[in-house]
């Protein structure tokens, strides 16, 4: 039996009895749309403890925060190493463009962005046996934007770009107003002519390129190509262009290409869409809601309902829906009351008394005491954590029974995750499934939803800046975050709290980067704090003592003497006090643990 064949078989078993298992480890070249952790430490955190070997580009050329990706440099590097690979996973917004956020700011010729596309074709052609999987975006139309992620203008001129969009689609669709025509004509005016021919130039050449990603798609370069739509809704410039891309695509058989709401998702699904292709049993997935919205529920920031975009996305996969029997994956979607969703920043989302929350994890602790994988998609909330969900999951002791959990961003980018570490658990050791629940409850659950709102406050009081998404980060921001994320992780996760570590990683307050470590190793961010209070406190006192022994001597007056202190007097120094607060109370836990002493109050 050949290595490959052997794979496929103990992959089988693997699915067939609910085991985790060791085999080879698959190499797979992997090129993220960005150094985001989602787009990439996450991503390859998950690949590698489900047993997959990641080859990345060095970090240096990848797009960040405040650099362009380097396209060619990428590509070069792509070309040298593709002869390292059984898969191929790759952005082609960054070997196009240079990055996902790029792709929104470029001024690049069309025939550069058509050569580098031409260079994809020809990797194939080199490297036929190596399968490729690619993802790119429809470039995404946000109702406004700051902090360099757009356009210079957009910070100003967004909010106007996007309603002028978001008339022109009905225009396309011919249910424009003659109030609404009118109204179209009255913005389009109050907007600089050539920001907003910037803008559409951009997206035209962007849509070109996207038409012929599919063409390459339909000619077989790509195993699976996925299109993502970022950030759009639906009335938008996205959704208009989204309609004729899918048009221009519906001859590819839904197998090879797939288009769907979200980008950050897609890497970590592609790759769990290579190990489904490397096996011939093909997983199964089953859907579970609470009382409320349910499938039709319509998520901020994507234009269509819940139901289609899973559905979409295990097609994706290379998975099948199934309403009988035990699933590979029973998808647990947690929903609002009602048919949209709020920010998990906002006051509605405390810990509270639910039955339907309370149904509904009476249904995925039923599930998980029947050996099912269940996989949490938790969507109440666009950007972080459900607290009443997590909590009542707490509260059972589930959090580290169920398969995976996910509820960050947008609900495509938490369904595909969802999807792929549902799929990809299969080979993790416990170990491993331990650690990507970890990073995920902390990131989630412990910041988005909770620490966030207090380090926003935190800024208002000691900066003038807007740091949520600009400026230089104030290192007592990220020692705040460090230590807040540490005690959260001891008290409710039992997790040694020097085995995390916690930072910003684009210089903004939006999201955090979390960092699991085998061994402890982390300084803990509180003993850090303390032992800086204390020399700032001695440091003070020195100058204090200085300033009044020379006032002395100016006035011709003896310096006092002070008697130095005896061994008995040494041994009895008060020693700063640490309160500790338990993570309990009487009235049930304590979602967001404050520390006794916030820094630099």
């Amino acid at each position: 039996m050949t290595n490959k064949w052997l794979k496929v078989a103990l992959m089988a078993a693997a699915i067939a009895t609910g085991t985790s298992i060791k085999i080879d480890a698959e190499t797979v070249l992997y090129v993220p749309q960005d150094d985001r952790p989602v787009s990439l430490q996450y991503t390859v955190d998950t690949a590698r403890e489900a047993g997959m070997t990641i080859l990345t580009p060095p970090q240096n050329l990848i797009s960040g925060k405040t650099y362009q990706g380097q396209a060619d440099q990428i590509m070069a590097w792509v070309e040298q190493n593709a002869g390292r690979a059984d898969v191929m996973v790759l952005s082609t917004d960054t070997l196009i463009y240079g990055g996902l956020v790029d792709s929104r700011k470029h001024n690049i010729p069309l025939s550069t962005l058509e050569s580098r596309l031409k260079r994809i074709e020809a990797l194939k052609a080199r490297n036929k046996k190596v399968r490729i999987y690619g993802f790119g975006t429809v470039m995404r139309s946000p109702r406004a934007s700051g902090g360099g992620t757009e356009p210079a203008y957009y910070a100003e001129y967004g909010p106007t770009i996007f309603q002028i969009a978001a008339l022109q689609d009905k225009l396309d669709s011919g249910s424009l107003t003659q109030e609404e025509t009118q109204k179209l004509m009255s913005l389009q005016a109050s907007v600089p002519v050539e920001y907003l021919q910037d803008w559409f130039d951009r997206r035209q050449k962007n849509m070109k390129i996207n038409k012929e990603l599919i063409d390459e798609t339909r000619s077989g370069v790509f195993d699976y190509f996925a299109l993502g739509h970022d950030d759009t809704s639906q009335l938008s410039q996205s959704a208009l262009e989204g309609r004729y891309l899918s048009k221009y695509s519906k001859d590819i058989p839904a197998e090879k290409y797939g288009s769907f709401p979200g980008a950050d998702q897609l890497g970590l699904l592609l790759m769990a869409r290579s190990r489904t292709d490397e096996s011939t049993e093909k997983p199964t997935f089953s859907v579970i809601y609470p009382l409320g919205g349910g499938g039709k529920t319509l998520p901020g920031y994507e234009d269509q309902t819940v139901d289609k975009t899973i559905a979409q996305h295990v097609e994706a996969v290379g998975g099948t829906m199934v309403t009988q029997g035990k699933p590979t994956v029973l998808l647990a979607v947690n929903t609002p009351l009602t048919t949209s969703t709020g920010e998990s920043e906002s006051f509605e989302n405390f810990p509270m008394i639910s039955n339907s929350t309370n149904a509904f994890v009476d249904r995925i602790q039923q599930a998980v005491d029947s050996g099912v994988n269940v996989s949490v998609a938790d969507i109440a909330y666009n950007n972080g954590a459900d607290n009443t969900l997590v909590s009542a999951m707490y509260k059972r002791d589930l959090l580290y029974k169920i398969g995976a959990y996910n509820g960050w961003n947008t609900a495509s980018n938490t369904i595909g995750y969802a999807i792929a570490q549902g799929v990809l658990l299969k080979t993790m050791s416990p170990e491993g499934h331990r650690k990507m629940l970890t990073q995920q409850y902390l990131d989630n659950w412990a910041y988005q939803a909770n620490i966030r709102k207090d380090i926003y406050r935190m800024q208002d009081s000691i900066r003038t800046d807007n740091v949520r998404y600009s400026g230089e980060l104030n290192e007592r921001l990220e020692s705040y975050l460090g230590e807040r994320i540490q005690d959260f992780a001891e008290k409710y996760l039992k997790v040694d709290p020097r085995t995390v570590k916690a930072t910003f990683p684009w210089g903004r307050l939006f999201e955090t980067d979390i960092t699991i470590y085998d061994k402890p190793v982390v300084p803990l961010e509180k003993e850090l704090r303390l032992k800086r209070e204390a020399e700032a406190k001695a440091k003070a006192e020195a100058e204090a003592k200085a300033k009044a022994e020379a006032a002395a001597k100016a006035n011709g007056q003896a310096v006092p003497v002070k008697p130095a202190k005896t061994q008995t007097e040494l041994s009895t120094v008060s020693v700063i006090p640490v309160v500790k607060q338990p993570a309990t109370t009487s009235q049930g836990l304590r979602i967001v643990p404050t520390p006794a002493v916030v820094p630099g109050q």
